[in-house]
């Protein structure tokens, strides 16, 4: 008679609520802390979410920082984190837009590496009893860093996310300056792709110019300097042009 609740015991051990409490810091980062008030996830970006329905582009309002924040640490560095925002609008609206991160070995450079991944943009709305799930694809990788380091992009990142209810999309805008640290607080940094891509283009850009002044800078002295030479060396030129410098002026 006592293994009945004896199971329950041991379940409510391994699936109970743990002491993992949310966190807002300066109105726009969201995470999670352990019980002993280590950070154990942190994500800093602005979303914004447009209703894509009849071809037309709707904005839904919606603030990370200003919803009830939830979610679940990774027990391991192989398990799952989750994170969520909801938002309750005064007609009674339900918004929720939920994070979804795991691990993965991936080959990087001829080597396996273990990679933390959002793999999963969930965005729900609920009113009057029905309710909407828009989903990213389950093969798409949003975010990708090393487990040892967090990502960090100063690019906008889309996502679309579509529903078996729907046949029209959501699309998700996350904005810049984005930093997302899933799997606890990491003082290295992954830059996005995207990024390193237009740093580079930019630093090349400024070479360019930088390059074409120092020759065109060269050019005009040679050019003064040769002037110079000719009226030093050719007698007859230097004095036509101490003539023509004694003209009265016009």
């Amino acid at each position: 008679m006592l293994l009945f609740p004896l199971i329950l015991f041991i379940m409510n051990l391994g699936y109970g609520d743990t002491a993992e409490t949310s966190f807002v810091f300066e109105n726009q980062t969201i995470g999670m802390k352990k019980e002993d008030g280590e950070t154990c996830m942190s994500v800093t970006f602005q979303v914004e979410i447009l209703n894509q329905q009849n071809n037309n582009s709707v904005p839904i309002d919606f603030h990370l920082p200003s919803g009830l924040i939830k979610g679940k640490c990774a027990a391991d560095r192989k398990s799952e984190a989750v994170i969520s925002s909801t938002i309750e609008e005064a007609d009674g609206r339900l918004k929720t837009l939920k994070f979804v991160f795991r691990t993965e070995e991936m080959r990087v450079k001829r080597v396996d590496e273990l990679r933390w991944q959002l793999n999963k943009v969930v965005y729900v709305e609920k009113f009057a009893g029905s309710s909407a799930v828009f989903e990213s694809d389950n093969s798409s990788v949003i975010f990708s860093a090393p487990l040892t380091q967090k990502y960090v992009c100063e690019d906008r990142i889309n996502v679309t996310l579509h529903s078996e209810n729907f046949d029209f999309p959501i699309l998700v805008m996350f904005s810049p300056e984005i930093d997302v640290q899933p799997y606890g607080p990491k003082s290295n940094f992954y830059l996005c792709e995207r990024t390193r891509k237009r740093t580079l283009s930019e630093s090349l850009q400024h070479r360019s110019t930088v390059f074409c002044g120092v020759v065109l800078a060269i050019s005009s002295i040679a050019h003064i300097v040769g002037h110079m030479l000719r009226r030093h060396f050719m007698p007859h030129r230097k004095e036509l042009y101490e003539n023509l410098d004694r003209l009265p002026a016009i």
